[in-house]
């Protein structure tokens, strides 16, 4: 037998951080921007909805929000980006101002007696929310700083990604999207998957830093029995890994990457 290893990769902005669901979130009904009533139960058509408690007079969560709207036009397909005002109703006017003046393309809501915040436990903020659509608080983190962005965007692609496969991973991002790999080490198929005949997909979310180099690793999809050592070989390999810096607008950034890869025989 002769052993092969297909590879893809394709980049998406993201960083790592495991969380679990820690509680149902419940239902409620809030007016949004526009004065319509909003009921979230309508919001569960998504795989995820985020939620982002909010003030005009929060300087954290102001910093924030582009991040957020970021997020809702890069994933418009996946899942809604709910931000919940908790200005008091005479300062609700400067919020609606201030958001259609940034042209923010989330979704508004209003909630001036806080009656959702306490309900959902707020007694700070920002205070940001990941729900899947089993109603499952899948992550919850107060106040903001430079980067947080990057952990909810990870946790995100945890629940959009969770049952991609690795041909659908190669047709969402085809190769020409793909940074240049400077420095590459084949994972080494493992041996008692070549004496049985195993083969397997790995679909991985590995961040790139700004050198190149690979910073945090998880896998979005686990092969269907891990005994044979798949995923330790990959960990190995993408150690070693370097592609050439991302750059945007002669910027260079942090990335994420999906890269799925195909273990696969051949005969000789």
């Amino acid at each position: 037998m002769k052993k092969t290893i297909m590879f893809f990769c394709f980049c998406m902005i993201v960083l790592m951080h495991p969380l679990f669901a820690a509680q149902q979130f419940a239902n409620f009904t809030l007016e949004d921007i526009n004065g319509d009533r909003i009921d979230s139960e309508n919001l569960l058509d998504k795989k995820a909805i985020v939620i982002d408690f909010w003030a005009t007079w929060c300087s954290p969560c102001k910093k924030a929000l582009p991040a957020l709207s970021h997020l809702t036009e890069k994933y418009k397909d996946d899942i809604y980006v709910v931000c919940i005002s908790i200005d008091k109703a005479r300062d609700k006017d400067k919020a609606i101002s201030m958001v259609k003046s940034k042209k923010y393309s989330f979704i508004t809501l209003f909630d001036p007696s806080k009656k959702v915040a306490g309900m959902m436990n707020v007694t700070s903020i920002p205070r940001t929310y990941i729900i899947d659509q089993n109603r499952q608080i899948m992550y919850d983190h107060s106040g903001y700083t430079q980067g947080d962005e990057h952990e909810l965007e990870t946790e995100l692609r945890k629940i959009i990604y969770k049952d991609i496969s690795a041909d659908e991973a190669e047709a969402l991002y085809p190769e020409d999207m793909r940074p240049e790999l400077v420095n590459y080490v084949e994972p080494l198929y493992p041996e008692l998957a070549l004496q049985e005949k195993v083969e397997t997909d790995i679909v991985l979310d590995f961040e790139i830093l700004e050198d190149g180099s690979i910073g945090q690793v998880c896998f979005v999809t686990e092969c269907a029995d891990s005994t044979y050592g798949f995923e330790q070989a990959v960990m190995d390999a993408v150690e070693e890994w370097k592609f050439s810096p991302v750059q945007t607008d002669d910027t260079t950034l942090k990335a994420r990457f999906l890269y799925p890869i195909k273990f696969r025989m051949e005969n000789e």
